[in-house]
């Protein structure tokens, strides 16, 4: 069977658990060779062209998430989809409620022989991880010696178990990147979520979906999110609003303000966040016998 997953050049935490993780749990050369899963990711969208590519392919989907696209028209699927569960309510609900979900894949690092929640002696009472894409804005190593935290990168340049093994050793998680919360919340870390490129560079509409898709699938249905403008305004600008009458506003990416803020905001107490244990037994459960079903196939 073939994984298929979203690829960054440079890497991408979420996206990069999909080899590391499934090989661990189940024999995928055991599994029809001409089939393709989808785990990790929200990859399900009518206009991915990489998808379509696939369309006369047996397609097993298993936790993967809906990325809405214009209108947040529903997922139009076929027989070659065999929809073993979806991340969230969102996503179930984007197909009618056909399919049922669990939550997010990823989950199932809980489904590994040597997880554990307490095998790592904390060494970092804060650590930070942006979204892969704000790396291109900041050095985010130097923000984080600057305030004191530890960085965790999100291209995983040093390897998935690597990057776990960070936010294991951490007292809190402050994450930009939504896998950064999950991989939290699954080995017990409490975590908070900062929100800087993501609608830029995503889109406000893919990312909000995303992470209300998994925070609902885990009974979260109040985050309390810090913001923080990837662009800002100074008086010329605010200047030039005036004249015309408010019909304009100018933004613009100013380096040191914009850098100043998020040390700002970033510093000081913030809310934190954890599933309800009783979410994440409902989770290993039904994580568990899904894989079970996974395996006969094989």
């Amino acid at each position: 069977m073939n994984l298929y997953y979203f690829k960054s050049d440079k890497g991408n935490f979420g996206d990069d658990l999909n080899p590391w993780l499934w090989p661990q749990l189940f024999d995928i050369n055991g599994i029809d060779k001409e089939a393709y899963f989808l785990g990790i990711g929200s990859i399900l969208n009518n206009h991915d062209s990489h998808l379509k590519a696939l369309k006369d392919k047996k397609k097993i989907v298993f936790g993967t998430g809906i990325r809405p696209y214009v209108n947040f028209s529903s997922f139009q699927h076929d027989p070659t989809f065999d929809i073993r569960f979806l991340r969230g309510p969102l996503s179930a609900g984007m197909t009618g409620n056909k399919f049922p979900f669990i939550s997010d894949a990823a989950y199932a690092l809980r489904q590994l022989k040597n997880f554990s929640t307490d095998d790592c002696e904390k060494q970092y009472d804060v650590s930070v991880m942006p979204y892969f894409k704000s790396l291109d804005y900041f050095d985010w190593k130097e923000i984080c010696a600057a305030l004191g935290y530890n960085y965790i990168s999100p291209f995983s340049e040093n390897g998935v178990e690597h990057t776990i093994n960070e936010i294991k050793k951490s007292r809190m998680v402050i994450t930009e990147a939504m896998h950064g919360a999950i991989v939290a919340d699954i080995y017990r870390v409490p975590w908070h979520r900062f929100i800087f490129s993501g609608p830029t560079t995503e889109g406000s509409m893919v990312s909000e979906f995303k992470w209300a898709d998994w925070l609902q699938s885990v009974g979260i249905y109040h985050n309390v999110a810090t913001t923080i403008p990837l662009f800002t305004k100074t008086k010329p600008i605010n200047q030039f609003q005036k004249l015309t009458q408010g019909r304009y506003s100018v933004d613009y990416f100013h380096k040191s303000k914009v850098a100043e803020n998020i040390a700002n905001k970033l510093s000081g107490k913030l809310p934190e966040y954890l599933s309800a244990p009783s979410f994440v037994e409902s989770v290993d459960e039904r994580m568990a016998e899904e894989l079970y079903k996974l395996k006969s196939l094989q």
